[in-house]
């Protein structure tokens, strides 16, 4: 189906006013803490996840407050405007205003845990089908019924029958009220689009007006008939969601709108009303990042963390980072080619409006259409940078595989809906999958070059402190390897023991968030909750996934490399010791100038390591080989920790074990309950997956000089190349890709790829894309880059900072707003990178070979 290929005139217009906006100083647009009511003093006697639904409703309140919105333009309908609802300010990076509904005794509980009532992210993607095909006035009416008393009580739990119930009851309640909270809004806003009707002379205008208010008090109350009503249900419910930190993908929107899609005659109405979708998703964005106003902006609390680790997060390179992803493409539950014109419409929109946020992820595999490849190259070939696309060949695989987890006796019935459930799946805010509208996903992150430091300094890190001795004790104590061979073992034995770490930890953070940060909201559609009578953070969803992610491992193929090559040769003698090489890492290839002899054979180990080794992303046999090597290694610590992990804190204990099983509970600080005692139906599943996210330079300041780093530099992004290594260019990419085996790591894997400009024609494109997939990739972001221009925004951009000016800044910079790149799982703007990132993305444009 083929679309117009430029925005109509209203669209354009909404565009170029908000990248005119977003170059402002956008900091007196958040609502103030002020302005919020304190739902904790008011409600302190009813149960957290009811305050909570409570702070919905004040949120949606104050953002169309007659005052308060006249700062925030929350309630602002443009003359163009063809959908209604704004969201606040906020993002990952900047953070979130909400009103406060934990008492003061419940925040200092949460800080031993760091969780508190600002600890969500977009881990999950709802069930839109059920709210556009029936509102929410039915689940209303669901809550109604099961508040009255008809609660089915879970038997196989060892939790007392009147707390369970009293439970659900307050789950209920707080669903109830927060479905009524979005009609409300929806409602409000009618009022102002009729009044706003009743006040202009424009005939033409004030009818589409008052057909605006007629759809608000339609959806999402009751189920859309017309693609308007759908994606207008769609967009009220997000704007709820992120207003009250929500902060989650779209998910596989081409499914959920083409029913509609197929009743329209007028095409390219709906094309014009997704434009605009894309442009309203996109309103938060900030392209001024003067010190000063980005500061202003900055409202990220002490525990807003990513997953379950207290780390700080890189704010600066999040500020665009919204956590909103659409899905397209890809298999039917029933396992076939679910592309359809939606599909394409999508696309073509994307295409068209071309902005950094929302980002799109398309879903590809052997079943998939010519067309749809045509046009995943069409579009790529004038974005520059969208859509991502992913493997299903290999990711659905991954996905069935880590559903049977812990399944003994596989009936048909029971594959058969593991497979469809896998089929089904999307992407979250970022780029890790995940089940659509059916599980709730956290996560844990380590940096493989921590476990190789400790194995090679006895489980120090190569910390050049002479008051820390050998170095950092990050772990335990092993022997200084021999040969080659006991340095994978003792690299095994420490990676084994930081996975243990982060798959407990994500048992032990897990249920906390029931006392923190419910989400009623959210938990309304994602299946499982309802039926259950249980919030997701009370495991309500049908699945829970938790999984790791391994950071840095080209890094640390890169040095395995260069010690096997220099140090550990396969004949004869290796040209440097183990105890030089770990001194030099340790030193950064540094000493001082009067030691001129080590000063040299610094420089030569820096040489040979650096540019006469076989790197991964080569598709060098040795680099290729230690690649599946310590992958290999990987998957069968993170196997064997979830082992232990399940063992420990999910299954009830067998009677002879339960000593052993509560005294290994309390080691860890845990004294409750398994969680399959606590909620009879429970099983977590633990996956794999390899990247980094936006963390890349802040993970590796902690870490000592590497092969191809030096001490502090940034980690290679996600699963891809250190910049500027990929010597073979795309092609030595997905050749070394194809031996990975990637159908192990259900938790993702992101490989972010950069292509010169005048290499990115169609048919180049297409061929890529069509690689990617036969080459066995998992999931790839694609930028078409000029090393050139990269280079001309980075010195500019230091400028700009420097001065400190909006003016200058603008001067300097606005000609570049357009320039849009990958970064982690998302899109951002080049210009509002932090410096050191933009300095990565100068050497990454390569070539197709």
């Amino acid at each position: 189906m083929e679309f117009r290929a430029t925005m109509t005139e209203k669209t354009q217009i909404l565009h170029d006013r908000l990248m005119q906006r977003s170059l402002t100083d956008r900091s007196s647009e958040w609502i103030l803490q002020r302005e919020l009511p304190d739902i904790a003093e008011k409600h302190r006697n009813e149960a957290v996840m009811v305050r909570r639904a409570r702070a919905i409703d004040a949120m949606l309140k104050a953002m169309t407050d007659e005052e308060i919105s006249k700062r925030t333009l929350t309630t602002h309908i443009s003359d163009e405007d063809l959908l209604l609802g704004s969201l606040t300010m906020g993002s990952n990076g900047l953070g979130k205003v909400f009103p406060n509904y934990l008492t003061e005794d419940e925040k200092r509980a949460g800080s031993i845990t760091n969780r508190g009532s600002l600890s969500l992210l977009g881990h999950n993607s709802l069930n839109y089908t059920k709210l556009v095909n029936y509102g929410l006035k039915k689940v209303i009416d669901e809550c109604v019924e099961k508040e009255a008393g008809n609660i089915a009580f879970c038997k196989d739990s060892l939790l007392e029958e009147n707390h369970v119930i009293t439970h659900q009851k307050h789950f209920y309640q707080s669903v109830r009220i927060a479905c009524q909270a979005v009609i409300d809004y929806a409602s409000r806003l009618a009022d102002i689009a009729e009044n706003q009707a009743n006040s202009i002379n424009n005939r033409e205008r004030a009818e589409e007006l008052l057909e605006m208010a007629r759809i608000a008090r339609m959806v999402p109350k009751y189920g859309a008939e017309t693609f308007r009503e759908a994606l207008q249900s769609i967009w009220f419910y997000h704007v709820a969601l992120h207003s009250s930190m929500n902060l989650i993908s779209f998910g596989r929107l081409d499914q959920v709108l083409n029913p509609f899609l197929e009743k329209e005659k007028d095409k390219d109405k709906c094309l014009e009303l997704f434009e605009q979708f894309i442009i309203k998703a996109a309103w938060r964005i900030n392209l001024n990042l003067t010190p000063d106003v980005i500061v202003k902006q900055d409202h990220v609390d002490n525990n807003t963390v990513l997953g379950v680790n207290p780390y700080l997060i890189d704010q600066k390179a999040g500020v665009n980072n919204f956590l909103q992803n659409i899905i397209v493409g890809g298999l039917t539950p029933e396992g076939r080619d679910a592309t359809n014109s939606s599909t394409y419409l999508i696309l073509q929109a994307f295409s068209n409006v071309n902005l950094s946020t929302p980002g799109i992820y398309v879903r590809l595999g052997q079943k998939s259409p010519r067309s749809l490849i045509h046009k995943i190259a069409e579009v790529w070939q004038r974005t520059k940078n969208n859509p991502a696309i992913i493997n299903d060949d290999i990711m659905v695989p991954a996905m069935k595989n880590a559903l049977s987890q812990n399944i003994d006796h596989m009936t048909k019935e029971k594959e058969i809906e593991i497979q469809r459930t896998a089929n089904d799946f999307c992407v979250d805010g970022c780029w890790e999958p995940i089940l659509n509208g059916q599980s709730d996903w956290t996560f844990a992150m380590l940096n493989g070059l921590t476990s190789l430091e400790c194995a090679l300094n006895g489980g120090a890190m190569l910390t050049n402190d002479t008051e820390l001795l050998r170095g950092a004790k990050k772990a335990p104590t092993t022997p200084i390897p021999r040969n080659f061979d006991e340095l994978m073992d003792t690299f095994e034995s420490q990676m084994g023991f930081f996975i243990d770490q982060s798959v407990i930890s994500l048992f032990l953070y897990y249920m906390i968030d029931e006392y923190s940060c419910p989400s009623p909201l959210l938990s309304a559609y994602l299946e499982g909750c309802m039926e259950k009578g249980r919030d997701k953070s009370w495991g309500g969803t049908t699945y829970n996934i938790g999984g790791v992610i391994l950071s840095g491992v080209p890094n640390v193929v890169n040095t395995l490399s260069a010690i096997k090559t220099w140090v550990y040769p396969e004949r004869g003698k290796g040209k440097y010791e183990l105890s030089t090489v770990i001194q030099a890492l340790k030193d950064n290839f540094e000493c001082p100038d009067h030691e001129i002899v080590t000063r040299e054979l610094y420089n030569n180990i820096k040489t040979d390591f650096s540019m006469k080794t076989a790197y991964f992303g080569t598709h060098d046999k040795q680099a290729d080989k230690l690649t599946e090597r310590v992958l290999d290694i990987y998957k069968g610590c993170v196997d064997r920790s979830a082992k232990f992990a399940k063992r420990v804190f999910q299954d009830k204990p067998k009677e002879d074990e339960m000593a052993e099983i509560v005294s290994l509970r309390s080691i860890s600080g845990y004294y409750g309950l398994s969680l399959e005692e606590k909620f009879g139906e429970f099983n977590m599943k633990i996956t794999a997956g390899l990247g980094t996210f936006e963390q890349y330079n802040w993970m590796g300041r902690e870490s000592a000089a590497s092969a191809d780093r030096e001490k502090g530099a940034p980690l290679a992004p996600n699963f891809t190349p250190v910049s500027g290594t990929a010597t073979q260019g795309l092609g030595g990419i997905l050749g070394s890709l194809s031996k990975c085996h990637l159908e192990r790591f259900a938790a993702g894997v992101i490989t972010d790829t950069c292509l010169e400009v005048e290499q990115a024609d169609i048919h180049h494109l297409a061929d890529l894309v069509q690689t990617f997939i036969k080459y066995k990739g998992g999931m790839m972001t694609l930028a078409i880059g000029d090393r050139n221009l990269y280079q001309e925004i980075y010195d500019k951009t230091r400028i700009a900072q420097e001065l400190n000016s909006t003016e200058r800044y603008n001067e300097l910079l606005k000609e570049y707003a357009g320039v849009n790149v990958r970064i982690g799982g998302w899109q951002t703007p080049f210009i509002t990178l932090p410096l050191s990132h933009m300095a990565n993305y100068v050497d990454r444009p390569t070539g197709i070979k």
